[in-house]
């Protein structure tokens, strides 16, 4: 506490200076230009996010569509505290230092993803292709009583467009550099006063970045197509109805891995003091061809009714996986390390809120939520060296389960004119079970384990606008994920327990200079309990979770928009981060004392700084308008275990893109270029290293890609 208060104190000086330098300003000329309103629903109900006292970030389809997003990765390089990685076909999302490398059929996610309210328990390819988007928020900090379980760091939501009254469509067509071709589309159609239809589409194709993968076929290519409908129905005013319709696929060779030998020390142990220096355009792979196929197919059902008194809003879906891949896991052209996962997944959710409506003092919210997901699992960890059909070193097989049930309410009344008090509670229960058969190399051996807990979180904060266009919040979080159970080569069942995190934040949103200034500060404090961390058997190269008996994060952010004309935009986000872990011990002498202690180290993908900057200038061109953006993200050095051992380090690194845009004075059409990662700064988003694999491995993120989009509006 004694640090929080010294946290709070530095920031509310900073406050007070900004606030003070900032009204002298206003007595400058003013500007012409004005930042555009946002409206976000990350409180679930239709909130400006400048009057949202959540630090968040939110980016509407114009601002998508200035810088270039097309994909989940995308977005942390302009979404202050947010890194985004790939553990092969899964997506592992971090936000102020709280993430999880747990991506097997019994983990969870650390930060909510949903797509339309939807809650995404297996991102499997999920952010490969983003399109016909409405908006997306990015909430930082946990969000434990609207979101739920796995929300300990935050929430991504994904909103599509959906049908309007009008009639509207565009086309576009994108060439790129590694044969990329990208198209994508979508038409809206008012069938009837009261009916409406919006269809879309998207696909993605491009060669593999790892030029040097021969005679294997070059990973970390794309071959993904996705199409979605939307049909509305209003047929009162006080109704409404939406049926969605998604389906995508992926195929291709699928993530890679990058691989070179291992280095030992003088007493056979693996040097983790040692960093290859690891090459973008790869290393010669072995046959045979890694490849990745994924079908997703998903169903959303979403109604609301107005009461008068209250809206009364529900939520349904089904999701439906189907995922298969092989996998070259050492990188090399050695041939003993492969693995080959299938997995079929079925996810049904439900959510019912009753919302208040009107814009009296008192607003308040409850609801119901229950989400089940089946699994059925079977994994080769295979040999190509020796044998063909391959020898099947360990086998896996199992039926997996998972239901979460909730019940939740928020509430806020405004004390007096600009004073609200805001609170919330959460009540959730969680099973999972799995059962089936493992082989190791010693037969089959029967599987059958659960675990269940239940966990209620809570949230309370004050909110004061002292004028129309300045807040200050601050507010107490906890947040819960469900605990789990591993299952260890050579030792029994080992449960974990439920990670719980308790938040404490500070901040300030505020517009000045006849809002063309924007500027949000926040300050933080995380105190965990029993955060699931993932380790790594260096011999065996599987993972297993364990509970760290302490962690603390605290942090300073500051987000910025200046918009001096309505030709100049400048963004700007500043993030200082203070991760670790405060008890940490991995193995326990007889005696007590901690034989493996980690104690001080820092969390994965935690950056001690974090900086995204842009500008953008519109110039008058041809009867049109140019507008040339240039953006970058800066960070210092981050690891992907927490051992942090030298191997899994990530270096300091920026990544700049160049992203022209020219639009006629029509408005009919557009064409955008584009240079990524300008640096071609090779980034790591994976790090492991195996005696049984015999290499450092490493996952990649892009190297430099440019290219052009082209797009018709009719």
């Amino acid at each position: 506490m004694k640090q929080f208060k010294r946290l709070s104190s530095v920031s509310l000086v900073v406050l007070a200076g900004f606030h003070a330098s900032a009204a002298m300003a206003q007595t400058a000329e003013q500007s012409s230009g004005g930042i555009d309103e946002i409206v976000v629903t990350a409180e679930k109900r239709e909130t400006s996010v400048q009057k949202t006292a959540i630090a968040i970030t939110a980016f509407d389809q114009k601002a998508l569509e200035k810088n270039g997003v097309s994909t989940l990765t995308d977005i942390a390089a302009i979404a202050p505290g947010v890194g985004i990685s790939k553990n092969s076909a899964n997506v592992i999302i971090a936000v102020r230092g709280v993430s999880s490398q747990n991506t097997n059929e019994i983990g969870d996610p650390a930060i909510s993803i949903a797509q339309d309210g939807f809650y995404i328990q297996k991102p499997f390819g999920f952010g490969d292709s983003m399109f016909d988007l409405e908006r997306v928020e990015v909430l930082r900090g946990p969000q434990g009583t609207l979101y739920g379980r796995n929300a300990t760091g935050g929430a991504i939501n994904v909103i599509t467009a959906k049908p309007k009254d009008e009639f509207e469509g565009k086309v576009a067509v994108g060439v790129g550099n590694y044969d990329q071709i990208t198209t994508e589309g979508m038409i809206n159609l008012p069938v009837t006063d009261t009916l409406a239809v919006r269809a879309a589409f998207s696909t993605s194709k491009h060669d593999g970045y790892r030029v040097n993968e021969a005679p294997a076929r070059a990973g970390d290519d794309a071959d993904s197509q996705s199409v979605r409908l939307h049909v509305q129905w209003k047929p009162t005013d006080r109704l409404k109805l939406l049926l969605t319709g998604q389906l995508t696929k992926i195929g291709g060779v699928g993530p890679t891995m990058w691989g070179t030998p291992l280095r030992y020390t003088s007493s056979g142990a693996i040097d983790t003091s040692y960093r290859p220096d690891v090459d973008g355009d790869g290393t010669p792979h072995s046959l045979p061809n890694q490849y990745i196929d994924t079908t997703l197919r998903t169903i959303q059902w979403n109604g609301e009714y107005d009461l008068g008194f209250a809206s009364l809003v529900y939520l349904g879906g089904f999701r439906d996986t189907d995922y298969s891949q092989l996998r070259d896991l050492d990188g090399t052209t050695s041939q003993a390390a492969y693995i080959q996962p299938t997995e079929k997944v079925h996810d049904w959710s439900h959510e019912v809120r009753l919302v208040s409506n009107g814009n009296g003092r008192f607003k308040w919210q409850i609801g119901g939520y229950l989400f089940r997901e089946t699994s059925d699992l079977f994994s080769l960890f295979q040999s190509y060296a020796v044998a063909n059909p391959p020898s099947n070193i360990f086998t896996f097989s199992y039926n997996v389960k998972a239901k979460s049930k909730a019940a939740f309410g928020q509430a806020s009344y405004e004390v007096i004119d600009g004073l609200k008090a805001e609170f919330g509670i959460r009540y959730s229960d969680d099973y999972k079970s799995r059962t089936g058969y493992s082989n190791t190399g010693s037969g089959n051996v029967a599987q059958d384990d659960d675990a269940s807990s239940t966990k209620t979180t809570y949230h309370a904060g004050l909110t004061y606008d002292y004028s129309p266009r300045n807040m200050v919040y601050a507010k107490f979080d906890t947040g819960y994920k469900a605990g789990g159970f591993n299952t260890v080569p050579g030792q029994n069942t080992l449960p974990y327990q439920p990670e719980t995190i308790t938040s404490w934040e500070v901040g300030s949103k505020n517009r000045f200079l006849d809002n063309s200034l924007q500027l949000n500060l926040s300050a933080f404090l995380y105190n965990y309990k029993d955060q699931q961390i993932s380790v790594r058997d260096q011999t065996v190269g599987l993972s297993a979770v364990f509970n760290a008996g302490k962690s603390r994060i605290w942090g300073l952010e500051a987000e910025t928009v200046f918009q001096p004309s309505d030709v100049d935009r400048f963004d700007a986000s500043a993030v200082f981060l203070h991760s670790e872990y405060t008890e940490l011990c991995l193995n326990i002498a007889t005696d007590g004392t901690c034989v493996t202690d980690y104690s001080g180290n820092r969390s994965t993908q935690a950056p001690r700084w974090s900086f995204n900057m842009g500008y953008e200038h519109s110039f008058g061109l041809l009867g049109g308008t140019l507008t040339p953006r240039v953006q970058t993200h800066i960070e210092t050095s981050s690891f992907y275990g927490i051992e942090n051992f030298a191997y899994q380090k990530q270096d300091s690194y920026s990544r700049s893109d160049l992203i022209v845009t020219f639009t006629p004075e029509s408005k009919k059409w557009s064409l955008q270029g584009f240079v990524r990662n300008i640096e071609d700064e090779t980034v790591i988003t994976s790090a492991v290293a195996s005696t049984r694999f015999g290499t450092y491995s490493y996952g990649m993120a892009p190297p430099r890609t440019y290219g052009a989009k082209l797009t018709y509006n009719f």
